[in-house]
């Protein structure tokens, strides 16, 4: 491999010379000038980006780790943080921890060695040794769906977990379901603990008596849906609707509810946290909470581009709406008639912060 060296000896001049000619900042004659680079053509020399960004202290990307690459809403969250960092000249380096606490702190570890210049994290933990570490180093850093554990201070860009779970449920509630039941995530993560008590919480305000065996836990995945499915479906009586934590988790639900022959939303009426670009195309299409993935993601790329600028001012929080899309997966259950009043629960949409950075529309996911 050609190094900086090699053009040095072949152009008869220093090291020096060779990268004051690369960089084009500093004044070089015309002579040494067109040696070097008629070396660097003769030798084939492709110079080394990241080197020379990391002695000018920077390196021109942005870290992304993510719980699960998998899941179309990380997809989305990278699409638009990608988009927006490349309007300001910055590239995206992706990571996904599987939900796995070593694989998360082994990437954080890597970013701590500067490989990037701030770092957007979806946490599956919250607060950890190696996140701390993180922060020690002075390199930006923005939580994107969830906020961080006790004692991490760091801008969040999220939406209201709580509410728009509520708000769905209160939708099947109104349908005329009375017992409920919810594929929940696992309960280290805040976003299944509020979506979960967004879930108690209409129940409880609709009086209604919540079976504690109708809320499963389901690792998140497909197959982790499924099973939870499946012992939703054992229960007895069978619960008429079920609220799913997110997407991955309400596929795994199809399965299990098409091997068991049971209709939807006949026998048993869906709902999903995460909306998919395939559920408006499912038999019976799929109603769900859409999340604005790509704008988040566009809103951490510039909370961490204002923060590497010095910017004060970035806000600590910005909380981007929800929409909630009713599909045919609901219906009233099987015996009752469809309620008087309108079905359609009301939206209550959380609301944005106040920042210049979050006023543009929010694209559709």
């Amino acid at each position: 491999m050609t190094s900086i060296r090699d053009v040095a000896r072949h152009a008869r001049v220093s090291t020096a010379t060779v990268a004051r000619v690369l960089s084009g900042r500093t004044p070089v004659s015309p002579d040494l000038k067109a040696r070097v680079q008629q070396a660097v053509e003769d030798l084939r020399y492709v110079p080394n980006g990241v080197a020379r960004s990391l002695s000018r202290g920077r390196t021109s990307l942005l870290g992304l780790l993510v719980s699960d690459i998998a899941n179309p809403f990380s997809g989305q969250v990278a699409r638009g943080l990608e988009d927006e960092a490349a309007k300001h000249g910055y590239h995206v380096l992706v990571g996904s921890s599987d939900f796995e606490q070593d694989r998360e702190d082994q990437l954080l570890a890597s970013f701590a060695a500067r490989t990037v210049d701030a770092v957007a994290l979806v946490s599956a933990s919250g607060a950890t040794e190696a996140m701390q570490r993180l922060l020690d180093t002075g390199l930006p850093l923005v939580f994107v769906d969830r906020r961080p554990g006790d004692g991490v201070k760091a801008p969040v860009i999220r939406t209201d977990n709580l509410s728009a779970a509520h708000d769905a449920v209160a939708h099947l509630i109104e349908l005329g379901h009375r017992d409920l039941a919810m594929i929940s995530g696992p309960t280290t993560l805040p976003t299944a603990s509020q979506r979960l008590q967004g879930f108690r919480t209409a129940c409880a305000e609709a009086g209604l008596t919540l079976r504690e065996e109708c809320v499963r836990q389901g690792f998140l995945g497909v197959d982790g849906g499924y099973r939870a499915a499946r012992e939703v479906l054992a229960l007895s009586p069978r619960p008429t609707a079920l609220f799913s934590f997110n997407n991955m988790l309400a596929v795994g639900a199809l399965r299990a509810f098409r091997e068991a022959g049971v209709a939807i939303p006949g026998d048993v009426s869906l709902v999903t946290f995460d909306d998919m670009d395939l559920f408006p195309y499912v038999d019976p299409p799929i109603t769900a909470i859409a999340q604005p993935a790509y704008h988040i993601g566009v809103e951490a790329a510039r909370a961490l581009i204002n923060l590497l600028a010095g910017d004060r001012f970035v806000p600590r929080e910005v909380v981007l709406p929800t929409e909630f899309r009713p599909r045919a997966s609901c219906a009233p259950p099987q015996g009752k008639d469809t309620p008087s009043r309108s079905s359609s629960t009301p939206q209550r949409r959380s609301s944005t912060k106040p920042s210049p950075a979050s006023s543009a529309p929010t694209p559709s996911t």
